[in-house]
């Protein structure tokens, strides 16, 4: 009994020493058809990353949205020239499954999952067409319930606002837009909120949005302005700016097809108190994660600038928000950070993913 009690103390001792951030990342490979699966813990030297078996699509993946009321994922991508959506079961103790698959009416891009989990939602850069459909009973993508096509294209983003009442799609470079949509929980409908435009500064380009767990505000990252725009959410959904944060200037105006600094990515720690986002750049060496303390108006303070990897395009963050992961696509990898109290960060060694994904998702683990 000696050894179990033994194992038990020391699990135990870590757990309260570092937090039980526990957690599973998952991550679509389009090239092999398949759902990669890792299993991260704490110990006491970092984190241990586990490789798990992947799973086998019924067609190349690209994205993937977590269900946030079911151990569920939706990844999705094109099958001759088909648009299909997978539901998986990704339970820690019983592995993943594909539950079923079905073929969707418009094109996907960035994609999420609503705050009842009853709804898919989806936004696509090029042709500017944003979807919801209704995920069925057996947890299977069915019927759209609302399609629009915004004015502008490279509508780059969708996800509901946390009380699941309003949706902001952003649009970048030339097209730079700020769409704003009331969303009805019980039909899965969309409506254009009046202004629809919240008219971003000239040539900011609103990449992607992440919302405060508690106040009515919500963050864009700005591909173009290579910051963050910090609006107040109205009570009937209008967004009001309140501040555009800064990371570092632009080498030269942007110009139309011409690659350089770009913005991309952003998350917030889950209590609400860090902003992290990522600046990649094509034509340098500049490619960073940005840290902002959030205040208690919510307005931001840049605290920490840590360069990374080449193009980081996708951020995530554990469930307890002590390490965040970096997609660092132009050089095929996905890092751990270690993040500070002070909001700094340092690479976690030994725990390097080869991957070329520019998506990932996240789930806590079993406890």
């Amino acid at each position: 009994m000696r050894p179990k009690t033994l194992l038990f103390f020391v699990l135990t001792t870590q757990s309260l020493l570092f937090g039980d951030d526990r957690f599973q990342l998952f991550v679509p490979d389009a090239q092999s058809q398949q759902l990669q699966s890792y299993s991260i813990r704490t110990t006491f030297s970092g984190l241990a990353v586990e490789t798990n078996e992947p799973l086998a699509l019924p067609f190349s993946a690209s994205r993937i949205a977590v269900n946030p009321k079911s151990d569920s994922l939706i990844v999705s991508g094109m099958s001759n020239g088909k648009t299909q959506a997978a539901t998986v079961s990704a339970s820690e103790r019983d592995g993943m499954d594909v539950i079923g698959s079905n073929t969707l009416s418009h094109p996907v891009g960035y994609t999420s999952i609503d705050r009842t989990g009853g709804y898919f939602m989806s936004s696509h850069y090029q042709s500017g067409w944003v979807a919801v459909y209704q995920i069925q009973n057996d947890g299977i993508v069915g019927k759209a319930t609302t399609t629009f096509k915004t004015p502008n294209p490279e509508a780059h983003c969708i996800r509901t606002s946390p009380d699941n009442r309003f949706a902001y799609v952003p649009c970048v470079k030339n097209n730079n837009a700020l769409f704003q949509f009331s969303f009805d929980e019980k039909t899965g409908n969309l409506e254009p909120i009046e202004p629809f435009n919240a008219k971003p500064p000239a040539m900011f380009g609103p990449r992607h949005v992440a919302y405060h767990p508690s106040l009515p505000i919500v963050y864009f990252s700005n591909e173009q302005q290579l910051g963050v725009s910090v609006y107040e959410i109205g009570s009937s959904g209008q967004l009001s700016d309140r501040q555009h944060a800064t990371t570092l200037p632009r080498r030269s105006p942007f110009e139309q097809g011409k690659r350089d600094l770009h913005a991309s990515d952003l998350v917030l720690s889950p209590d609400g108190e860090r902003l992290f986002v990522a600046v990649r750049d094509f034509a340098g060496e500049e490619d960073s994660v940005f840290t902002f303390r959030i205040l208690s108006d919510g307005k931001l303070s840049l605290e920490n600038r840590t360069k990374v990897g080449d193009i980081p395009w996708k951020l995530d963050i554990s469930p307890l928000g002590n390490y965040l992961i970096v997609c660092e696509s132009g050089v095929r990898n996905i890092a751990f950070f270690k993040i500070h109290p002070n909001g700094s960060l340092d690479r976690v060694p030994n725990t390097d993913i080869p991957s070329g994904a520019r998506d990932m998702a996240v789930l806590g683990a079993e406890r």
